[in-house]
C-alpha cells in the first residue's frame, strides 16, 4: 500500500510539474531567416521559446524600398518579440540613442560595422543613411534599429544573444533600405 501511494505522489507532482510549467520544447520550426534577414540560425534560436506554434507577422522584406520596417513574431499567441527600423535625425545625435524606458548610459557597446549597443531584453543600432524624398531633400539621415524580445529571460544570456544578433540584422536592413550610398552602386 505504501509503494502504490509514494507512486501516486510521483505521478501526482509529475503531472503538475508538466501542466504547471509548459513544455520548453520547441513544436515549431524557426523560421528560415531572422525578420526576412538571412543568418545562421544559432544566433537567433535562443530567442525563441517553447510552445507550439510560430507566427511572424510581418517581415522586413515584406517593406520593399521603405525606410521604415517592422517585424513581429509570436509563439502561442505570444508576442515573443518586435524589431522596427525608422528614420531619425541626424547621424551622432545623441538622441538618436535613445531607448525610450532605458538610459543609454546603462548599456553596453557591441563592436562592430555600425554603432550598436545592448541591455538585457533590447539592443540598438545605428547607422548613416540618407534617403532623398519626392524633392531631393533627406527624408532620414540616420537609419536606427531596435530589437526588443523576453527571451531568453536571464540578463546576461539576453545581452550575449542580443549581441551577436545586432550587427547583422542592422546589415540587412541596410541592405534593405534606400540608403542614397546603396542607391548609388
Amino acid at each position: 500500500m505504501r509503494r502504490l501511494c509514494l507512486a501516486g505522489a510521483t505521478l501526482a507532482v509529475s503531472v503538475t510539474a508538466v501542466g504547471c510549467g509548459g513544455s520548453e520544447e520547441r513544436d515549431y520550426a524557426l523560421p528560415g531567416d531572422f525578420c526576412g534577414v538571412d543568418m545562421p540560425e544559432e544566433l537567433y534560436a535562443p530567442l525563441f521559446p517553447g510552445g507550439s506554434e510560430l507566427s511572424v507577422s510581418r517581415s522586413f522584406d515584406e517593406f520593399g524600398n521603405l525606410a521604415v520596417r517592422f517585424c513581429r513574431m509570436s509563439v502561442d499567441d505570444e508576442i515573443i518579440l518586435t524589431a522596427e527600423s525608422t528614420g531619425t535625425g541626424s547621424f551622432g545625435d545623441t538622441e538618436s540613442w535613445d531607448l525610450g524606458p532605458l538610459d543609454p548610459d546603462d548599456t553596453e557597446t557591441v563592436p562592430g560595422e555600425f554603432g550598436a549597443r545592448v541591455s538585457p531584453g533590447v539592443a540598438m543600432a545605428l547607422a548613416p543613411c540618407t534617403v532623398p524624398g519626392p524633392g531631393g531633400e533627406p527624408t532620414i539621415e540616420t537609419l536606427k534599429l531596435v530589437l526588443e524580445t523576453e527571451h531568453p529571460g536571464d540578463d546576461e544570456e539576453s545581452k550575449d544573444v542580443l549581441a551577436g544578433l545586432v550587427q547583422p540584422l542592422m546589415a540587412g536592413a541596410m541592405e534593405m533600405t534606400p540608403c542614397q550610398e546603396h542607391g548609388e552602386d
